[in-house]
């Protein structure tokens, strides 16, 4: 089940610098450009979680992924 975007999971995981090597490589890449993007301008975070949940949404691959954040 992919979470909502209200859960803070998604928050963390862009504004941390947690290990992703779980991760598979094309979730990892998005991730670490999502979290310079966020990291130079705070105020995208929300649109960028939902970018990362259409990425998860889009990508089945990716549900295994976002279960170990």
């Amino acid at each position: 089940m992919i979470p909502d975007v209200s859960d803070p999971r998604w928050k963390r995981v862009l504004t941390s610098d947690s290990d992703l090597s779980a991760a598979s490589l094309a979730t990892r890449i998005l991730i670490s450009r999502m979290r310079r993007e966020v990291a130079e301008a705070p105020g995208a975070l929300a649109a960028k979680v939902g970018e990362l949940r259409d990425f998860v949404t889009k990508n089945p691959f990716a549900v295994a992924d976002v279960s170990k954040f």
